[in-house]
């Protein structure tokens, strides 16, 4: 049985305590829960499908005043027309509820039950039917509901006879109906993108393997496991099981309500989901026509060009010589966000191919999944001409009507998969048009990349990147000067086009990303309202932007949807470094910022302009999804989170515009703004550290910076001396000399004491063949001060100097900028060494650089009594 049954039923034998009346109602609304609890499971068990079997179950159930509206949708779902696309899994579900069942069974069982509650309660004086099927037993329950809350309440003597039955025919379905026995649970998606699972009944394996595989993307709520989760839409409940909301009617233009029979709480959803209309919906401007029409010298149902195109010829090419050849690349996918501008270029290359003298193809077979049409007028919604492979593969057989269709036993799917593999018909194109709305894009992709073979080839066009298939075409915005083409083209036909200035129209452009939907609305809203600046006229597009990003919004992983609204609340473009620094600090769930970023840009959502010097990502957000984005922060239970993490991102400086300002300019303006924040008492230090520490794990010269900030921050020196250290280990990536870096690491260990310490950053200055000659002789010079005053073995000596004296004599036998008092301080280094030979040469040669040297003059004198 499931969890909210059981818990349900533990508070009805605790009312059972204070009366009969209130122990029957309590029961009353475990019997409810148990008839929404069925509904529900089973209209979650129907199938996508182009006619929206599933959505118009739905559409009647959150309306629903009563619960015989639930009980007719049981009986839609079992044996009316959404029957035929129940998932396969709900098969013995539909078996026991529709069967006419023989005695001894637990539908005859609870059938007896609820009949003798009914007559208990004077509801009935007739005898219960002999023929039952177990989905009778729904409609009795709704009649005992219904009856006893009706004008002559049956007495408390009457509810307690009524209530032992009662609870027997509840139990009997609740615990034997198949339906519960498939494993239910409560999903909540953590930001590292394995799930919290709360299970409501026993789990499987695909359930179990949510808890630690981050691959899927799956929004929060309740699922039941059919072949793959299926959420369960008309419930709501959180990942602690703390109570359960279901669909209960007072649907309004903003939020029907959700009822708990436990607490009696409620919630309200918004009802934007369920606006649209159940009847079937227009075909979109892009279906294909109908039939294979002869064009030029191929056959195609390819739908005409859409009118007033403009021609985008690099992006054109690009497309038109990957479909040229269809030797090569045998899927390509044309990627974009959404409106920018896909569906048209395909069709107008695909036209343009087949009306040339060298289209390859003999037939090209245009599918579209598209349940949008992005009007100038604003977002259509339109019925897809097909969502699955099945729906794909009868279109493609009822066009080309093969005799094999009309014998018995002909499989379309199979016939579909046979030519996708093979060229009995002649080379054929495959256009799948919006594949991203099929009902499981990734199975569909699978599916087609297993059978397509050459001379085939296929054409998806898609705003997620993640089936990119042999070869990628990313649709981007449109040059500028295309852009421009198309404003004067639709002004023109706006009548509008007097009263654009030069300025606004390159606002427009700028403020578009050249996105040509974006362009249009922008001048359609013009033509209404008159000018008015391009983002106040984006953000008024409540419809325009639901329809370019929600779908894709909710696929999106946690992780890449916190990302995305940190973005959308910072109007810049953002080092991608930084991100990650601000989004993995402690107060924030651990993620992957990365792989979220990743994410974003394989849905369009955001733009990157990639640095080849330091190898980092520059993030933008296009104004349209950063107005979206706008929209779902003001409702995100995260806000609060990310406006912490805005203010730090301020700190890196507005880039709005222009060039990119370069990596390091912008880490320093960081550190400034902080020390800046830390003087003025806005920030603390702590809060602000492991921001800082991440940024230096990329960019190491960030380390010598918040060095600089300890150090003016009077913190302690040994902290200073570690960011300095990781800047010197990384020798690969400095931007500036690490000799002075060594010289303030040796002066901090100078400072406190470690005379060692001291020493090997010296030995480090010396080793180093940028470090100067005049740095090099004075850190010699210090070395051999040190070594005067302390006793170490020759053996350290050596391990610690003899590289020191090798650089020394190197650089002395190739240049000729060391002077006498120079190669004193080599020859005190030599002597240290015990290479008193080396050491009386070196004098020597600095004697004869300088003979009145006094530094050479000394030691020569103590060499003397050495010798």
């Amino acid at each position: 049985m499931l969890k909210p049954l059981t818990e349900m039923l533990d508070r009805a034998e605790r009312e059972r305590e204070d009366s009969d009346s209130a122990y029957f109602g309590a029961l009353m609304y475990a019997g409810e829960m148990l008839v929404k609890l069925v509904g529900a499971g089973l209209v979650a068990a129907v199938q996508d499908d182009r006619e929206r079997h599933r959505y118009r179950l739905e559409h009647q159930l959150v309306r629903a005043s009563g619960l015989g509206t639930w009980a007719g949708v049981i009986d839609d779902v079992l044996t009316g027309p959404s029957s035929q696309f129940l998932d396969p899994q709900a098969y013995p579900t539909q078996q026991e509820l529709t069967q006419w069942m023989p005695a001894n069974t637990w539908q005859e069982r609870a059938h007896l039950d609820i009949s003798e509650s009914v007559r208990f309660v004077n509801l009935s004086d007739q005898e219960p039917s002999n023929r039952f099927q177990g989905r009778d037993w729904f409609k009795s329950f709704v009649r005992l509901r219904n009856g006893t809350r009706g004008h002559g309440a049956p007495s408390t003597t009457e509810l307690g006879l009524a209530c032992i039955p009662l609870k027997s025919s509840i139990l009997e379905v609740a615990t034997n109906i198949t339906l519960f026995a498939l494993p239910w649970a409560y999903l909540h998606r953590n930001l590292s993108g394995k799930y919290r699972v709360t299970a409501w009944s026993d789990l499987d394996e695909t359930l179990e393997n949510l808890k630690r595989d981050n691959s899927h993307s799956l929004t929060d709520g309740v699922y039941v496991s059919l072949r793959e989760p299926r959420r369960v839409n008309l419930m709501e409940s959180d990942a602690e099981g703390s109570d359960y909301w279901f669909a209960n009617g007072g649907f309004a233009a903003g939020k029907y309500e959700m009822l708990s029979y436990l607490t009696n709480d409620r919630l309200f959803p918004p009802s934007d989901l369920y606006l649209h209309p159940v009847e079937q919906l227009p075909p979109s401007e892009t279906q294909g026509i109908g039939l294979l029409d002869a064009k030029r010298n191929t056959f195609t149902n390819l739908p005409d060009p859409l009118p007033k195109y403009v021609l985008r010829p690099q992006l054109e090419d690009n497309l038109s010589e990957q479909l040229a050849d269809p030797t090569r690349h045998f899927i390509v996918t044309l990627t974009g966000r959404g409106g920018i501008g896909k569906t048209s270029t395909a069709l107008q290359v695909i036209t343009t191919l087949i009306e040339s003298d060298q289209c390859p193809y003999d037939v090209v077979v245009w599918f579209s999944a598209r349940d949008i049409d992005l009007l100038e007028s604003g977002p259509k919604n339109v019925q897809p001409h097909g969502v699955s492979i099945d729906d794909f593969a009868k279109e493609y057989a009822r066009l080309h009507n093969p005799g094999e269709m009309h014998v018995r036993g002909f499989d379309p799917r199979e016939y579909f998969a046979r030519q996708l593999a093979g060229d009995t018909i002649g080379p054929t194109l495959f256009v799948f048009d919006n594949f991203e709305t099929t009902t499981s894009p990734q199975e569909v992709f699978h599916w087609l990349d297993t059978y397509v073979r050459n001379p085939n080839k296929v054409l998806i066009t898609s705003r997620d990147r993640r089936f990119t298939g042999d070869y990628v075409v990313r649709v981007q915005g449109m040059t500028y000067s295309e852009a421009e083409e198309l404003i004067d083209r639709t002004s023109d036909s706006l009548r509008i086009k007097a009263s654009l200035s030069q300025e606004y129209t390159d606002r427009i452009i700028e403020e578009s990303n050249g996105h040509p939907y974006i362009i249009k609305l922008m001048l359609g809203e013009v033509a209404r309202s008159g000018a008015s600046r391009p983002e106040r006229i984006m953000a008024g597009q409540d419809e325009a932007l639901i329809a370019l990003f929600e779908r894709s919004y909710n696929r999106l992983a946690p992780a890449a949807q916190r990302v995305f609204l940190t973005l959308c609340n910072w109007r810049s473009s953002v080092p991608s470094l930084a991100v990650e620094a601000v989004l993995l600090r402690p107060e924030n769930e651990r993620m992957d910022v990365q792989a979220a970023i990743e994410e974003l840009v394989q849905s369009s959502f955001v733009e990157e302009a990639f640095d080849q010097v330091t190898e980092e990502t520059e993030i933008s957000v296009p104004l349209s999804a950063r107005l979206f984005g706008l929209r779902k922060l003001e409702v995100s239970p995260w806000k609060a989170a990310i406006e912490g993490d805005t203010s730090l991102l301020h700190l890196l400086g507005a880039q709005n515009s222009g060039p990119t300002v370069e990596l390091g300019r912008r880490i320093d303006r960081l550190f400034k703004n902080v020390a800046n924040a830390l003087s003025s008492g806005t920030r603390e230090f702590s809060e602000i550290r492991p921001v800082l520490e991440f940024i230096t794990t990329r960019y190491p010269f960030g380390s010598v910076l918040l060095a600089d900030l300890v150090a003016e921050l009077d913190l302690s020196s040994c902290d200073q001396e570690r960011y300095l250290l990781h800047f010197v280990e990384h020798p690969e990536s400095h931007e500036s000399p690490a000799g002075p870096i060594w010289r303030r690491i040796a002066d901090i260990r100078r400072n406190r004491g470690d005379v060692n310490g001291e020493l090997h950053a010296l030995a480090q200055i010396c080793r180093l063949e940028t470090t100067p000659t005049h740095v090099l002789s004075n850190a010699a010079n210090r070395i051999n001060g040190i070594l005067r005053g302390i006793s170490l073995s020759r053996e350290d000596k050596e391990s610690m100097f003899r590289g020191v004296v090798n650089g020394f004599e190197l650089r002395s036998s190739r240049t000729n900028d060391l002077d006498s008092t120079d190669l004193s301080r080599l020859a005190w280094l030599q002597v240290h060494l015990d290479d008193i030979s080396a050491a009386i040469n070196t004098v020597e040669r600095g004697l004869a650089l300088d003979p009145e040297n006094e530094y050479c003059r000394r030691l020569s004198a103590r060499l003397g009594e050495l010798r």
